[in-house]
């Protein structure tokens, strides 16, 4: 039988016992309690902290958050387009008045450099402000804050955004110090639609640099930051007005200013000025513009968005071959059936571009044809033809028959369809004879010509057949230029470019073209042979209408099958430009040739170009120079070829006056 203690009471065992459950019970709930609290706050700091960016070092900072932008700047580095969000230039504090800084400080930060990124005053004072007004009349971020939010957040509102500006903002100002986070707020804040900094902003409104502004500009421009479109003086004046004179009493209340030059300020409102344009319109760079924006990612190392790029377009010569080309086609386009156009200028000694137009109206079409378009050049390869038969034996005084020819079963015929019998190599390119230059490369090879070619610059593919004298292969009129450059350079071939530099947004440099020395690809001698023939083709042949006065200059005309591509391409001591004319499509021109249209814009543009440049002899020997045994030769075949016209004729039973007409 069970026995039971007499000092022992059930009723206290019965209390033990509830006490001890409640004890555990609540140990558990407290466990409970503490695992929710841990889960909520993790939970919580997750969804804080979920996808919270890093801080990017100092460098990247002037370049994030912001849409890809790049200026161009011409040779002499004055801007001449821009396009994406408008960058002014990066300016230190030191660059600026003193009171351009304190302006920003008294209207958005009064205890700047007194917090480490988040001011708990301002916060507790916004909150005040805002619970007894009913809405929303102050705001608590800081300065640094603010710049968090535009330079690395997300434009998101939530209580998650704010969380993560304060983190950053400590970061931040553990890493820069407070001129730092100074200067680069107020190169990158918004300022207006699409502008960003104080410098952006000083050209837009004022039509000057940040160095320059008075009190007045900068207090009008310290008040943008808030609301950039409510307060954008180009459209609301007095409202911006107001928000400026707000900011000048607070400058004053802060000692930054005293109580007259706050009473000048307002006393002298500040002017707005015209929106500055580009020194060029965008239907004059635009084809330029495209090329930089392709050339200029292959020269970085890396994923720079935010560029500004020198490149060494002239700008009064690159408005100056958009005039000439426009000109001539708004003048004689339609009714000569002529569509578009292109022109490529190079300066001899350094290979830059100096002016490209790849078409005359960039809106309308975004096809660059100096550039992308490949047709065929017709006469104007023929020079090469020449160049190589130089190399192979031959002399400008070497003499050959024009008359009809087959070559295998190719006929070429002659502009004119006539011929004019024996005569040198340099008659037959000046008058540009088909027959003659056709006979020249079959007796060196079309493949030697092809070579010569691919070796002055042209990289498009070359067919090695005979009618590629006469231009049966498409090649574009930029590399067609180029080559032309290396009898300009007396045999050296310069490589063409078009960027020279290249910064990101805080001026620091990403690129820097190297001076790259002209390779030789061609004889001294022959350079200089093929110089004074192409002299000749203007003085006296095809191109005579590129005559530039006492301007030495040299070129060739061409013109494709039915007249579907018209080229010239010419050179002086300076610079080598080429001209094409045509139609998109491909249709043929009202019997526009080379020598037509073509040399009338590139006469019109060399003209222009050329002033203010001394007059430079072409390195080129005495065209009239006296050949005793050219002359021989040219009187043996005269004499043969009018033999073997009359016994023709006798055979027939009709005579020949041994007349014949070129172009």
């Amino acid at each position: 039988m069970p026995t039971y203690r007499a000092d022992i009471n059930p009723a206290e065992v019965a209390e033990a016992n509830r006490k001890r459950t409640r004890r555990m019970i609540a140990l558990v709930v407290v466990a409970l309690l503490s695992a929710l609290v841990a889960l909520a706050y993790f939970q919580t700091r997750h969804y804080l902290l979920k996808d919270l960016p890093s801080l990017p070092d100092k460098r990247t900072m002037w370049e994030l958050n912001l849409q890809p932008n790049m200026t161009l700047l011409d040779k002499d580095g004055n801007q001449i387009g821009h396009r994406g969000p408008y960058i002014g230039t990066p300016m230190k504090l030191g660059q600026m008045p003193s009171y351009v800084g304190d302006a920003f400080l008294a209207i958005e930060d009064e205890r700047f450099y007194e917090h480490a990124g988040i001011d708990n005053k301002a916060i507790l004072r916004a909150l005040f402000e805002n619970t007894r007004a009913g809405e929303k009349t102050q705001g608590g971020s800081t300065l640094t804050q603010q710049l968090v939010k535009n330079i690395v957040l997300s434009p998101e509102k939530s209580y998650r955004r704010k969380f993560q500006e304060a983190v950053l903002a400590r970061d931040m100002e553990a890493v820069l110090s407070k001129p730092e986070i100074l200067e680069l707020y107020i190169n990158r804040i918004p300022m207006g639609p699409r502008v960003f900094g104080v410098e952006a902003a000083a050209q837009k409104y004022f039509g000057k640099s940040a160095s320059d502004i008075n009190l007045a500009e900068a207090a009008m421009l310290a008040g943008l930051p808030q609301a950039p479109s409510r307060y954008n003086p180009a459209e609301h004046y007095e409202r911006a007005l107001n928000r400026s004179n707000l900011v000048l009493s607070r400058m004053l209340a802060n000692d930054m200013i005293t109580a007259e030059q706050l009473q000048e300020a307002m006393d002298n409102p500040p002017p707005l000025a015209e929106d500055a344009e580009p020194l060029i319109s965008e239907d004059v760079i635009g084809y330029i513009f495209d090329m930089v924006a392709e050339q200029a990612p292959d020269l970085l190392s890396g994923g720079q968005r935010d560029l500004i790029v020198t490149t060494t377009i002239d700008t009064e010569k690159q408005i100056l071959a958009h005039k000439s080309l426009t000109d001539i086609l708004d003048k004689s386009g339609e009714r000569k059936k002529v569509g578009d156009g292109a022109l490529v200028s190079i300066d001899n000694r350094s290979g830059a571009i100096v002016a490209l137009v790849g078409g005359q109206d960039y809106g309308e079409s975004k096809f660059n044809r100096a550039e992308q378009a490949k047709r065929q050049p017709g006469s104007s390869f023929k020079t090469f033809s020449y160049a190589a038969a130089l190399e192979n034996g031959f002399t400008p005084g070497t003499v050959r028959i024009d008359q009809p020819t087959e070559i295998g079963n190719w006929a070429p015929e002659n502009y004119t369809r006539r011929y004019r019998g024996p005569m040198t190599l340099r008659e037959a390119l000046k008058l540009s004879i088909n027959t003659i230059a056709a006979q020249v490369t079959a007796e060196v090879g079309p493949s030697q010509v092809a070579a010569l070619a691919n070796r002055f610059g042209i990289r498009s593919e070359l067919r090695p057949e005979y009618s590629l004298a006469l231009g049966s292969s498409e090649v574009t009129l930029h590399e067609l230029t180029h080559a032309y450059s290396v009898f300009a350079n007396e045999g050296l071939l310069r490589p063409t470019h078009l960027i020279t530099e290249i910064r990101n947004t805080s001026g620091a440099p990403l690129y820097t073209r190297r001076t790259v020395a002209g390779r030789r690809v061609y004889p001294v001698p022959y350079a200089r042979q093929m110089t004074s023939m192409l002299r000749d083709v203007i003085d006296s042949g095809t191109g005579h209408g590129a005559r530039l006065g006492k301007r030495q200059a040299g070129g060739k005309t061409g013109t494709s099958q039915d007249y579907r591509d018209a080229w010239f391409v010419g050179f002086t001591a300076q610079m080598t430009t080429g001209v094409w004319l045509g139609n998109d499509d491909n249709t043929s021109m009202r019997k526009v040739t080379g020598g037509l249209l073509p040399v009338d814009i590139w006469k019109a543009y060399m003209n222009g170009a050329h002033k203010g440049l001394g007059t430079v002899p072409l390195s080129a020997p005495d065209p009239n120079i006296e050949d005793g045994r050219a002359k021989e030769l040219a009187a043996f075949y005269e004499a043969m070829s009018l033999a073997f016209i009359g016994e023709r004729d006798a055979a027939a039973g009709g005579t020949s006056s041994g007349q014949s007409a070129g172009r």
